[in-house]
């Protein structure tokens, strides 16, 4: 069975409808619906079930799908150290959370160049949970994610056989407008900090991760607290809370420019401490010599985070 087939057949599944997987493809319907056919003639089972809100996976379908992605993830991994072995100056893609990507990689990056001029990185900046994801995936060869990871990911990471590494640990801050209504607040115990309307990160982000592992050791939930908004950028909450929106809890390397400006100010918290753990994510046993370059220079005091 051709490897494009199951390519297809995910991308319908994940799409939910034909027309949506045609338009991701940019191909025909029809098209699609005869790779479709191919499969469920090649396999003499049904693949998929029509309802009114598009299609959705028999039992077997379902099953063909996850090992189909299986299948898929080794194919573009057999690929990718053919390619390493080949041409070992190929392009190096990493992921990085967003706290780390904008505001502690750059200047790695800047020092990688530097040192390695002949060698290509792209960064792909998401949350955490996509990222362990595409690394599962192999879409990302090394990951830098914030924050404590689900078990049911680290129970997937451990099998694939990535390494899991800390590299530094930052805290979370509280932040409001530096002259806005909470200017002469200076600090608050949790219950007031419960009280405040609250602008945090969406569910999967390293930050909302964090924040809600200290509240759960101390007895509290995230629900409790007030959440006006869930943004998907650090940039974006800074914005909301320079509005005088609301607080936010953000790590503290995203904020120093803010601070120091007095654009924001930060209240002290006096129960509770956010700590934030920054981890890599990575494979011992990669040929490329630019991964092995930028993995000996993430791990060493030279990597210069800004």
């Amino acid at each position: 069975m051709d490897i494009n087939h199951l390519s297809t057949y995910c991308v319908v599944i994940e799409a939910g409808s034909i027309s949506r997987a045609a338009k991701e493809l940019y191909v025909t319907q029809p098209a699609i619906s005869q790779k479709i056919q191919d499969l469920e003639e090649h396999y003499q089972v049904q693949l998929l079930e029509r309802t009114n809100r598009g299609i959705k996976p028999t039992e077997i379908g379902l099953f063909l799908y996850s090992e189909a992605q299986k299948v898929l993830a080794l194919t573009a991994n057999i690929q990718r150290e053919i390619n390493a072995i080949k041409n070992p100056s190929e392009e190096l893609a990493v992921g990085a959370s967003s706290t780390i990507g904008n505001f502690a990689l750059p200047c790695t990056m800047l020092a990688f160049r530097n040192r390695h001029p002949g060698y290509s990185v792209s960064i792909d900046i998401d949350n955490s949970d996509n990222l362990i994801k595409k690394m599962l995936g192999h879409r990302i060869e090394i990951a830098l994610v914030e924050g404590p990871l689900k078990p049911n990911l680290t129970q997937q990471i451990a099998e694939e056989g990535i390494a899991i590494k800390r590299i530094a640990q930052t805290k979370l801050i509280l932040i409001t407008k530096a002259d806005g209504r909470y200017r002469d607040l200076k600090f608050v115990g949790i219950k007031e900090l419960i009280d405040l309307p609250f602008i945090t990160r969406e569910v999967g982000s390293g930050i909302r991760a964090s924040i809600e592992k200290v509240l759960i050791e101390k007895g509290f939930s995230i629900n409790s607290f007030k959440i006006l908004h869930e943004l998907n950028t650090i940039n974006s909450i800074v914005s909301a809370v320079t509005s005088d929106i609301g607080v936010a809890l953000l790590p503290a390397m995203s904020v120093r420019k803010e601070i120091r400006y007095k654009i924001v100010k930060p209240i002290r918290i006096k129960e509770l401490k956010f700590k934030h753990e920054l981890n890599l994510l990575y494979h011992d046993h990669a040929r490329k010599q630019s991964y092995k370059a930028f993995i000996k220079l993430i791990n060493s005091k030279d990597r210069g985070f800004c």
